[in-house]
């Protein structure tokens, strides 16, 4: 299995516990996450916007390819052994759409609402305190 980059947002503490728990199971370190509201990001280093990353989480594999949203959950489940009988649940084609919807509800409209780390910059951008991997 090839690594998996993960563009996520550090700041949202709810994002980053989820993110940081992915971490911990990942044994062979096949994802490497990317936080976005570090100061130094830049998505159009991955050929991206940042109003796009900053709405919906990304991943990107080896290969170039970019997962969305529920996509990039499932290319990290991929890469988790423990949550991979999650895989067929989120990819049943009776359930995926209201599970993207579910998805686009919380990355709209909860997310923004989420407890946040304090911010450094006046462009909201925030560093972690704990770091990443």
């Amino acid at each position: 299995m090839d690594k998996l980059t993960l563009l996520f947002d550090g700041s949202c503490v709810l994002c980053n516990k989820e993110v940081q728990h992915y971490l911990k199971l990942d044994t062979e370190n096949l994802i490497v996450p990317v936080d976005i509201s570090k100061s130094e990001f830049d998505a159009s280093v991955y050929g991206l916007k940042f109003s796009d990353v900053d709405l919906h989480m990304h991943a990107i594999d080896n290969q170039g390819r970019i997962y969305i949203g529920v996509n990039s959950f499932i290319a990290i489940w991929r890469r988790i052994p423990k949550y991979q009988f999650l895989i067929p649940i989120f990819e049943n084609r009776y359930l995926r759409p209201m599970i993207d919807i579910g998805y686009d509800v919380f990355a709209k409209h909860i997310r923004k609402r989420l407890p946040k780390k304090k911010c450094q910059d006046n462009r909201g951008r925030c560093e972690l305190k704990n770091g990443s991997k």
